[in-house]
């Protein structure tokens, strides 16, 4: 392996991370409230990283670092940091930042830019200033920049060479064979460091994280990692009639190997582990939503789809359906498709089948007719509505787009519609908000988009949300504007006014690009935000059917981030539909502490990240005093319920083993295996948790 060049760091330039104190005090205005737990331990771990990376305070100089805290726990924050040093230190360095999308992208720039003010008082070695941050494509990466870009920039072949590459996400490069991947195999000599930054490094199967260490220079790593992944790939396919405790013995004794030799290239934290800074974070608790068993109506109708499909398919039909799709047991919108796709290939099959499957699709109608509405779908949405009507948001997680839009539509059609109040009239409405909105000193560009914004406090919906929220007492005409500027936002003392709310959504509005231009664009068609007239309660965030009635209830633009923003404020939609497309990288913890896992992925990944959206430093958990609350709804005497029981065990397991926590297929687990694991787990537990923190940052100085 080449030598690796001296980064030339001072340990002076990053002497700001020794004083977590000063940086919160000097974070006041810059619109984010830090909590000093949290901001100690993200310094901390960020001092730790330049450290290894530099070669300073008795640290041996490393190639890269992989950053893999739990979700939720700033990484970003702490990856802005050392950005921000090595661009802005002496004669400056390029820093280059891999995102994995636009909105992941667009968050980058917001963090970087967040930390200029607070770094300009308290970091006086480092010349912080907001036009080192080059967003998108440059011609050729100056000294002293930071650039963001998509980790398609990598795959396209654009060159990486950098003092400072990093890569957030980084779990899609894992595999060996993927574009990104090869990408930053062939380039990683190109960068003088690299910062791998995710969550999630070790997926699937522990042994991916050996590709993901030879980007930081890990390679001496390898034997114990592969040590482990094996003794996890005898965890889960081994033979179960061993003894638990010697297994469990193995697994430990693998665990502390691997983490000794990870501690010189990987930091990891886990909340749990985190005893001071669970405040910030929330608690939390299993939300039980009881779903009825699968009645008879419905068992058969999912046994005579399997029979009719297994028929089909032998005659080769063209459709090609899973006979058994997981979206059988959750949702009848798809079932009806797959119905549809049948009936017309029934004529193309040959006798016997044809006449078989036209017998099972007759008894099939004749069932759909008498079963109506999913028993979940109707028994989620009698609980979202309780919720919703104490106040709460609440958002859902399904994992294909047919169960989503059929579940977004049913609870729109389910929670009541809140009705505007006639009096005070909406241009009574107007006029307070004018008055709140002060528009002083705006160009006229600015006071367009100002007046749309105000457009759309002034919707039905909206105006019923603060209605609801201000009529404890009478407020006339005159008293409005002055209510909106002391009254409470949802009635929760301590958050923020009604007002205050409002002038934040409309910065984080103005300040996106992407919802800047959507705001622009609502000037003609004020229905591309969220909650506009003729808006729903409710709102689906994946793709839409093709039912024109239905477009109301689902994302009108490409581009979430308008959506995060107003979920992320007390105004608009109460409860929000999506797939796992937000179920990395986006903040939903600012108004909302309910989660459902409405639909399963069947990687244990995917449920954590989902969980990572809601439990976040000053979460609105931890604002109101109250947990935390996810739910795994289970459609009993079906494949669904299974799906549930494993997941549940297995992400409780995630953290224990260093995230090597194997995906599943219901069909191939047999159940006295599992519980055999269970116990083996349950036996190395202690260890394991131990083994855990031995990835913690540590201070050297």
């Amino acid at each position: 392996m080449p030598p690796i060049e001296p980064l030339g760091l001072t340990a002076n330039q990053w002497q700001f991370l020794n004083h977590p104190e000063r940086y919160v005090e000097a974070s006041v205005g810059s619109g984010r409230k830090l909590v000093l737990p949290s901001t100690r331990r993200q310094f901390l771990t960020a001092r730790d990283i330049l450290a290894r990376l530099n070669g300073s305070q008795g640290r041996e100089t490393r190639r890269g670092v992989l950053l893999s805290d739990d979700v939720g726990l700033g990484k970003t924050t702490v990856a802005a940091l050392v950005a921000w040093v090595v661009a802005s230190a002496g004669d400056g360095r390029g820093v280059r930042i891999l995102a994995p999308n636009d909105v992941m992208m667009r968050r980058w720039e917001e963090e970087l830019l967040l930390h200029v003010g607070p770094l300009q008082e308290c970091a006086p070695a480092l010349d912080v200033r907001e036009n080192r941050v080059k967003a998108r494509r440059v011609a050729k990466l100056s000294a002293g920049s930071i650039q963001v870009v998509k980790h398609s920039y990598a795959v396209r072949n654009s060159n990486l060479a950098c003092d400072l590459l990093i890569v957030d996400e980084a779990h899609r490069a894992k595999g060996e064979d993927s574009g990104f991947s090869r990408a930053l195999q062939r380039q990683k000599r190109l960068a003088r460091r690299v910062l791998i930054v995710t969550a999630t490094p070790f997926s699937i199967r522990l042994e991916e994280l050996q590709h993901i260490l030879t980007l930081i220079g890990g390679e001496a790593a390898h034997a114990p990692v592969r040590s482990f992944s094996r003794a996890l790939d005898d965890l889960y396919s081994g033979n179960t009639a061993r003894n638990q405790g010697e297994v469990a013995e193995r697994l430990a004794s693998k665990a502390r190997a691997a983490v000794e030799a990870l501690s010189s290239f990987v930091i990891r934290h886990g909340i749990a582990d985190l005893p001071r800074e669970q405040k910030s974070f929330g608690g939390q608790e299993d939300w039980s939503i009881v779903v009825p068993p699968a009645n008879p109506e419905e068992l058969e109708l999912m046994l005579r789809m399997d029979r009719a499909l297994r028929v089909a398919d032998d005659e080769g039909s063209q459709s090609s359906k899973t006979t058994n799709d997981p979206r059988f047991h959750v949702g009848w919108r798809y079932f009806d498709e797959v119905t549809g796709d049948l009936k017309n290939e029934t004529q193309r099959l040959a006798e016997p089948a044809r006449a078989i499957v036209g017998s099972q699709l007759k008894a099939i109608k004749r069932l759909r007719s008498k079963v109506g509405i999913h028993s979940k779908i109707k028994a989620v949405a009698d609980e979202v509505m309780s919720t919703v009507e104490q106040g709460e948001k609440v958002v859902l997680f399904c994992h294909h787009h047919a169960t989503a839009q059929e579940l977004t539509v049913h609870l729109a059609s389910a929670l009541p519609k809140l009705t505007a109040p006639r009096s005070p009239s909406k241009s009574a409405w107007r006029t307070a908000w004018n008055e709140v909105l002060s528009a002083a000193g705006e160009a006229r560009r600015e006071e367009k988009l100002r007046d749309t914004f105000i457009e759309w406090l002034c919707a039905d919906l909206i105006r019923a949300q603060i209605w609801s929220w201000l009529s404890n007492a009478p407020v006339s005409e005159v008293d409005l504007a002055p209510a909106l500027m002391s009254t409470d936002a949802r009635r929760q003392p301590g958050r923020e006014r009604i007002a205050e709310a409002a002038q934040h959504l409309y910065s984080a509005l103005r300040e996106s690009k992407s919802s800047r231009a959507v705001l622009k664009a609502a000037e003609e068609r004020p229905e591309l935000l969220p909650g506009a007239n003729g808006g729903s309660r409710v709102l689906g965030v994946c793709r839409p059917g093709d039912n024109k009635a239905e477009e109301a209830f689902f994302i009108r633009n490409q581009q979430p981030d308008t959506v995060i923003s107003i979920f992320n404020s007390p105004f608009g939609p109460d409860v929000l539909v999506v797939t796992d497309r937000l179920s990395e990288g986006i903040d939903l913890h600012r108004y909302c502490r309910h989660l459902i896992h409405y639909e399963l992925d069947p990687s244990p990944i995917r449920t954590v990240q989902r969980n990572g959206r809601l439990r976040r430093v000053n979460s609105w958990a931890a604002t109101i005093g109250q947990p935390i609350c996810y739910a795994y709804p289970a459609f009993r005497g079906t494949r669904d319920q299974r799906l549930v029981e494993i997941m549940k065990k297995r992400i409780d397991s995630f953290s224990l083993l260093l995230g090597g926590v194997q995906g599943f297929e219901v069909e191939e687990v047999v159940e006295s295996e599992e519980e055999w694991r269970n116990g083996v787990i349950g036996e190395a537990k202690k260890q394991l948790a131990i083994a855990g923190g031995g990835l913690k940052a540590r201070r050297r100085d």
